[in-house]
């Protein structure tokens, strides 16, 4: 891709922020393609016979997509997570410690999962179990995405969901999901997908 077709994609998304941000930039590099092949949650919590004295952590247990940046974010809630399990310390630390941690891992990277993982499945290549629920999660995030780039108030709740300041559940919310509805049901595009 170079600058010109760059420019032009930017120009035909819904919402003219990226446009607006580069139409009279200086372009400093040249434009280097994004290459990640997979996000991938290795579900240590569920090995009954873990080896004793071995802890992943971070990317060794999930690996996320960095266009959503959160894997340091719950890398670093994880340290988190181990400080405070080590600050528990007894004799017998070492045969708790990984099974604690793994299950407790498991609960801190299941909403950032959600926000990141699931929307990679729009590109059929991608490989992994697709939910049931599926086009309506990505027509959810979808009618979200556009109605936060409308509504400061939502972007805000939306900023803060995305990084890991408030859990995803409060998008949930009633007042939420009714405007998001009436988003979807006015987009055509997410409309037909239904």
């Amino acid at each position: 891709m170079n600058e010109s077709e760059f420019r032009r994609y930017a120009r035909r998304l819904w919402t003219p922020t990226i446009y607006n941000a580069i139409k009279n930039a200086k372009r400093l590099t040249e434009i280097t393609p994004y290459s990640f092949t997979e996000s991938r949650w290795r579900h240590f919590a569920q090995v009954s016979d873990f080896p004793r004295g071995l802890l992943p952590i971070g990317d060794a247990i999930c690996r996320f997509n960095p266009v959503y940046g959160q894997g340091m974010s719950v890398a670093a809630q994880q340290a988190r997570l181990l400080f405070d399990l080590l600050g528990r310390f007894d004799s017998d630390l070492l045969s708790t410690l990984a099974p604690d941690f793994l299950t407790k891992a498991e609960t801190l990277i299941g909403d950032p999962w959600a926000m990141s993982a699931i929307p990679d499945f729009i590109y059929p290549e991608t490989t992994g179990v697709r939910p049931k629920d599926l086009q309506e999660r990505l027509n959810f995030q979808k009618g979200l995405a556009r109605l936060a780039a409308r509504d400061a108030s939502v972007f805000q709740l939306l900023i803060e969901v995305r990084n890991l300041l408030k859990p995803l559940t409060v998008l949930d919310a009633p007042s939420i999901v009714s405007r998001i509805e009436e988003e979807v049901l006015h987009t055509p595009e997410l409309a037909l997908s239904r």
